[in-house]
């Protein structure tokens, strides 16, 4: 079982400092070489085809940090899709640690009560862990997935104990395969880079059945974890719908979020997306669109990271809007940034002036609830940072009932180098 960390939000310590103001900082000059930490982690997702059926669930990322000691989480109660996919309680995390010798970052998932096609596979629990490690004295790099393990697993109703060994492939007759303990690893010395995946459970189905269509590919478990450098010019990119807290306990972890990995995506858009955001007497929307795009180089480094939103209804139409695209880009180094951010259709009820082209960093106050923030620009030297939507409850007892200090953001995306 993961044990539960702190969620760190820099947006959020960010936003707190800087109150909703625009910072310029003069750029700064390339930093020296670093070593980059980057690792991910979520519990579930499904694909027919290259359609997403459902979206990386609870997902964790360290997109990319120099800093050992950032730990980020994430959670979710169940995820659901009829037939195919359910679970119960779903933990992640992504981190940056030390060790004895070295230094390592490492991905990990939990996933309880896992059913896929009706039962075809299943699990009580699942855990799975990736760590990349670099030792400081001999500069060596290394990958392990200590720490994975499976609970009451068992396929076509037959138990399997213990942790199968990586890869280990089993048929499903008149459905496809079920591919256990998943890992593809790399490691480059001479570059100086290396990195595991881990997938517990990954199922194909790739026969005609009732239970899903043609192509259809479930993952379960999914973690993670990269080491690289040292280099000049690592990548930090971050882009997610929505989330919700009250200071530090999550009430909703971020939607579909897409990270950067320090070394970037080498041109390739990398893609998180799902159906909706739903988020209880909070907020609900149609379809959630987060991307990634990076390419790594000192001269020639760039960054494009989006968030895009549909039909967002925030508190029983205090805020409507059709569409709403937190569109945020890093170039060169020391990095030009660009913010191409926007909303179509904006309402905000109270305030009839509002409309697509608001300000940057516009702060409305709304009577007995809290502040509402649209289009938060936060600049730094070598990143900047946009909320679309963000608002904070300030009023106790508030009509909508939410708790002294509810944040909601909607429409997140980041970008830099450094």
């Amino acid at each position: 079982m993961l044990r539960r960390i702190r969620v760190v939000s820099l947006a959020g310590a960010i936003g707190a400092m800087l109150a909703g103001m625009l910072v310029q900082a003069a750029p700064a000059l390339a930093k020296a070489s670093e070593i980059g930490f980057n690792a991910e982690a979520y519990g579930t997702q499904v694909l027919v085809g290259t359609t997403v059926q459902s979206g990386r669930s609870a997902a964790s990322s360290l997109a990319c940090t120099s800093t050992v000691g950032v730990e980020h989480t994430n959670s979710a109660a169940s995820v659901g899709v009829p037939i195919v996919l359910s679970t119960g309680t779903i933990d992640t995390s992504a981190a940056s640690e030390s060790n004895a010798t070295g230094v390592d970052s490492t991905g990990t998932s939990t996933i309880q009560n896992v059913s896929l096609l009706n039962g075809l596979v299943g699990a009580t629990a699942v855990d799975s862990v990736s760590t990349t490690s670099r030792d400081t004295a001999t500069k060596a790099l290394s990958t392990s997935s200590a720490g994975t393990q499976f609970v009451g697993l068992n396929v076509l109703g037959l138990p399997i104990t213990g942790t199968p060994a990586p890869n280990t492939k089993i048929t499903l007759p008149g459905v496809g395969y079920v591919e256990l303990n998943q890992q593809t690893s790399h490691v480059n010395q001479k570059a100086g880079k290396a990195g595991l995946k881990v997938i517990a459970i990954h199922v194909d189905v790739t026969l005609s059945t009732p239970l899903a269509p043609v192509g259809t590919q479930i993952f379960v478990g999914y973690a993670s974890s990269g080491l690289g450098g040292p280099v000049v010019g690592l990548l930090d990119g971050l882009a997610f719908g929505a989330s919700a807290n009250v200071a530090n306990t999550i009430l909703a972890g971020e939607a579909f979020p897409e990270a950067l990995a320090c070394f970037g995506t080498e041109g390739v858009t990398k893609t998180n997306s799902g159906a909706a955001v739903s988020l209880p007497g909070i907020a609900t929307s149609g379809t959630v669109t987060d991307t990634a795009e990076g390419v790594a180089g000192h001269k020639n480094a760039m960054v494009h990271m989006t968030s895009t939103i549909e039909g967002l209804n925030l508190l029983s139409s205090i805020l409507t809007a059709t569409a709403i695209s937190a569109d945020v880009s890093a170039s060169g180094n020391a990095p030009t940034l660009t913010d191409n951010s926007s909303f179509l259709g904006l309402t905000v009820a109270g305030f009839p002036a509002i409309g697509d082209n608001v300000a940057p960093n516009t702060k409305l106050s709304l009577a007995g609830l809290g502040t509402l923030y649209l289009h938060r620009v936060f600049k730094e030297a070598n990143k900047i940072t946009v909320i679309m939507v963000e608002l904070v409850v300030t009023v106790p007892s508030n009509p909508l009932g939410l708790a002294l200090g509810t944040t909601v953001k909607v429409g997140f995306a980041r970008a830099g180098i450094h």
